[in-house]
């Protein structure tokens, strides 16, 4: 009597998940429909669907949206923190040091549109209570940004649970909108397709944006040195 022949596995189309790391799978592809279609877009069954796992596979690592968008922001500022403290290690403190910081934000910006969006979408940025994981990981890479600046204006390193000095908290946010809205500019579009239609393109945009950012590290510079002579 003849054997029964086991049938073969039918192959899952490619790009479907197959085995290994679903975790991963789930972020990457997030990623991805983020980058297409938008945040809004983003649902965990229909993250499952295009995996080729069940719609109930995924809440075995994130139990909701939200923990998905919480996780990919937590790797988004790791990633963003190490790309600035890379920046400003490289350049003695000063203004320098503040446009390198700065710049790192831009092209980290530029370089991962989706976590960007993620990071400071209206879903993740917007908590008022944030996981602990969530905010040590924000916390990181904006402290280095309140560095070169505290750098810059001679003063001492601010200790955990205070209040940051206002010279900080002003220009703080002086830089981190200059570096984040012209990030957006181009995310977006409005900015990208107008150097196109003229046949420019991302270099141009950085240079410019660079240029933009130095004037601000100036004007930093400028105002700690009249700071100081005030306290004189």
């Amino acid at each position: 009597m003849p054997r029964p022949r086991h049938a073969s596995p039918v192959p899952k189309p490619p790009g479907r998940y197959h085995h290994g790391d679903l975790r991963r799978a789930l972020l990457d592809t997030a990623l991805r429909v983020v980058e297409a279609q938008g945040v809004d877009a983003l649902s965990l069954r229909d993250l499952a669907r295009k995996l080729g796992v069940s719609h109930a596979a995924p809440d075995h690592h994130f139990p909701d949206r939200l923990s998905l968008l919480v996780a990919l922001a937590i790797e988004g500022f790791d990633r963003l923190a190490v790309a600035m403290e890379a920046a400003a290690s490289a350049v003695p403190p000063g203004p320098g040091r503040l446009a390198a910081v700065g710049e790192a934000y831009l092209r980290f910006a530029l370089d991962h549109p989706s976590h960007t969006q993620i990071m400071y979408g209206r879903e993740v940025g917007g908590m008022t209570v944030r996981p602990p994981e969530l905010r040590v990981a924000a916390d990181r890479s904006g402290r280095i940004l309140e560095e070169a600046i505290e750098d810059i204006a001679g003063l001492p390193r601010r200790a955990p649970g205070t209040p940051r000095h206002p010279f900080v908290e002003l220009h703080r946010l002086t830089a981190w909108a200059l570096a984040h809205g012209a990030a957006r500019l181009w995310i977006d579009g409005p900015m990208r397709a107008s150097l196109e239609r003229h046949g420019g393109g991302r270099a141009q945009f950085e240079a410019r944006a660079g240029a933009a950012i130095a004037l601000m590290t100036q004007a930093v510079a400028r105002a700690a040195s009249e700071r100081r002579s005030g306290e004189r």
